[in-house]
């Protein structure tokens, strides 16, 4: 039964992969007449239980956080109103200085660039160096959902009517691409995916489904459902788009073109945050039903458990920085919690 169970699942993602295909640029509106889906919320996290693993610091409640890839890079959190960003030189360290506190526009969404940052909102983007330097770029970009940034450093922007805009270098629209209704979480593969670096997948949570790309061309190629309810989404360094299923409680894998889905595991108590550890080749998953967070081995096509940590209430971001340290924001307390890999249970 469970190999049937399998192919039947692999038959039904092919099948829903010609009901999704859509192809070429479009400058209507949201995409409509498709069947869709309430967007999943992460389950409202229990007051109490076990104190947090690692250490925690005073934070903003943060929307996102995001660790700088560069030399010299911080993380950076986003406050939850999108307002302010706090930049902080290795958190949790002994010897760490006080964050420094940037003020921003309204901000919808948060990348790391090098050792900097790129903000994305309603009226343009904002690119924060290490130092905090802040330098906007005017554009309308619609209520923001998401935003990346590729590797010959353009920026995707994703926003709720349904668009996902590409801006070049200067901070101009090149394209704009529609043919969704929402676009909420955006991955480029990086450069270690082959032939695979520079994929680009949106994630609709309101289609539940993964939807590769052509940001040179506009053309959408053949989607995948993931579940019904998915709600982030990462990429590891082999170019795999992980998904989690937060109203299944679920983790899904897609990979390749046209995609397939390669893993569809079951995960407890309300999956919502992902990171990814490309030095551990472990993908954590926020469950904030419970207040946990855990660590699965990935690399075999099942999740196999590694690493359990409790967590911060309501956790609506994860990170992991160059160090392997685990980086875990809470939408709710004012606090950042900061798991040392040297420390994993």
């Amino acid at each position: 039964m469970r190999a049937r169970t399998r192919i039947t699942a692999l038959l039904v993602a092919v099948a829903t992969a010609s009901a999704l295909t859509a192809c070429g640029q479009s400058e209507d509106g949201p995409k409509e007449n498709v069947p869709t889906v309430t967007p999943a919320t992460a389950a409202q996290s229990p007051t109490g239980g076990p104190a947090p693993t690692g250490t925690v610091i005073g934070a903003v409640p943060a929307r996102t956080v995001v660790a700088g890839r560069g030399d010299g890079a911080k993380t950076a959190l986003l406050a939850s109103d999108g307002k302010s960003i706090q930049l902080i030189v290795a958190p949790g360290a002994m010897d760490t200085p006080p964050p420094i506190t940037v003020r921003v526009p309204d901000l919808g969404a948060l990348t790391a660039a090098g050792a900097g940052f790129v903000g994305a909102g309603r009226d343009g983007l904002v690119r924060i160096d290490a130092q905090g330097a802040v330098t906007e770029q005017q554009v309308d970009l619609g209520g923001v959902l998401s935003v990346a940034v590729t590797g010959d450093d353009r920026v995707l922007v994703g926003n709720d009517r349904g668009r996902l805009l590409v801006l070049d270098a200067d901070g101009k629209i090149e394209r704009n691409i529609g043919g969704f209704v929402r676009v909420d979480d955006i991955t480029v593969a990086p450069a270690s995916a082959g032939e695979r670096a520079g994929q680009v997948m949106v994630l609709d949570q309101a289609q539940s489904a993964v939807v590769p790309v052509d940001i040179d061309t506009g053309e959408l190629k053949a989607a995948l459902r993931a579940g019904d309810g998915a709600t982030q989404a990462v990429v590891d360094e082999y170019g795999r788009v992980l998904v989690s299923g937060t109203r299944t409680d679920e983790v899904f894998a897609f990979y390749g073109q046209p995609i397939m889905m390669r893993m569809r595991a079951p995960v407890p108590s309300s999956p919502y945050a992902l990171a990814f550890d490309n030095q551990r080749k472990l993908l954590w998953v926020s469950s904030t039903a419970e207040n946990i967070v855990t660590a699965y081995d990935v690399a075999t096509g099942e999740a196999k458990e590694r690493h359990r940590v409790a967590s911060l209430p309501q956790v609506t971001s994860m990170d992991v920085d160059a160090a392997g340290t685990l980086l875990i924001a809470s939408g709710r307390d004012a606090s950042l919690q900061v798991v040392f890999p040297n420390t994993l249970p």
